[in-house]
């Protein structure tokens, strides 16, 4: 079975980013400024996105950057198979914290420019990343512990057989039962 939901959600992020830099760069004089309208921050007149065009440079470049690194993410959940640990995983961590980090240094400069309204904004986007990145992350759990192994290797059974008993393990404390068979 294919990463259905993590090729879905890293193509949604790419297309998201790439349009915003495709904003930033094709948008009349104030492309940055534009580019954050779409986001739903409104920014004052005279504000240093609306000033110059370094600012849409700036922009422009990391949506680019991250929208690529989603474009890659997305290609090698699509590519590879989902009993693949290495590479995926690292490709997925990688664009997702760089997403987080742009929209950090987003709210960071927004913050000390004192502008109204940032933080709801980029807030609630950073938290659509953080769910995207633990969905996938769980969709790929998911898969390794539903995946039987093709040779009855024995290690390859003893680690599925303690992944399941420690998701068992962690579902009970979180309960708040002591004995995962309801003892006591």
């Amino acid at each position: 079975m294919r990463h259905l939901l993590g090729s879905f959600l890293t193509f949604h992020w790419a297309a998201a980013f790439a349009l915003l830099a495709m904003v930033c760069v094709f948008g009349s004089a104030g492309g940055a400024s534009n580019a954050l309208d779409i986001l739903g921050i409104s920014l004052p007149e005279g504000n240093a996105f609306t000033v110059g065009s370094s600012s849409s440079v700036f922009l422009s470049v990391t949506f680019a950057l991250v929208a690529a690194l989603f474009l890659w993410a997305f290609l090698t959940l699509f590519l590879c198979e989902p009993s693949d640990q290495g590479d995926p995983d690292e490709v997925t961590r990688v664009a997702f914290a760089a997403a987080a980090g742009v929209l950090s240094l987003m709210l960071v400069l927004g913050v000390m420019r004192a502008d109204a309204g940032i933080f709801p904004v980029i807030a609630a986007v950073l938290a659509a990343i953080t769910t995207s990145y633990l969905a996938i992350q769980a969709e790929r759990w998911a898969a390794l512990l539903t995946a039987s192994p093709e040779e009855e290797d024995a290690q390859e059974v003893a680690r599925s057989m303690a992944m399941g008993a420690a998701h068992g393990a962690m579902l009970s404390r979180i309960s708040g039962r002591s004995d995962p068979r309801g003892n006591a």
